[in-house]
C-alpha cells in the first residue's frame, strides 16, 4: 500500500482531499486517480513537508456537502482537487 495520510471526502460533485506522504506515494496516489476518465483534469497543488505526516491517519468518508461556507455547508459543483 501507499504510506498515505489525510482526509478524504468524496460525493457525487466531486473530491476535497488534503493528504501527506512521501512524493513517490503522493503522486502514485494521484496517477491512480487518473486512470478513471472522470478525474484526467484534476487539479493537483503541492507543498513540501518537513516534518514528516501532516496528518495521523487516513480517512476516506462519503459527505453530503464538501464545501462549508459561513458556518452553513452546501453542495455545490466542483471540480474534483487534490491538495498534497
Amino acid at each position: 500500500g501507499l504510506d498515505i495520510h489525510g482526509r478524504i471526502y468524496i460525493n457525487e460533485q466531486g473530491i476535497n482531499a488534503q493528504y501527506s506522504g512521501p512524493s513517490k506515494h503522493s503522486f502514485a496516489y494521484v496517477e491512480w486517480l487518473k486512470e478513471d476518465d472522470r478525474f484526467l483534469d484534476i487539479l493537483v497543488q503541492t507543498s513540501p513537508a518537513f516534518n514528516g505526516h501532516a496528518f495521523p491517519k487516513l480517512k476516506l468518508r462519503y459527505k453530503p456537502s464538501l464545501v462549508q461556507v459561513s458556518n452553513m455547508f452546501m453542495c455545490l459543483h466542483v471540480c474534483p482537487c487534490i491538495f498534497v
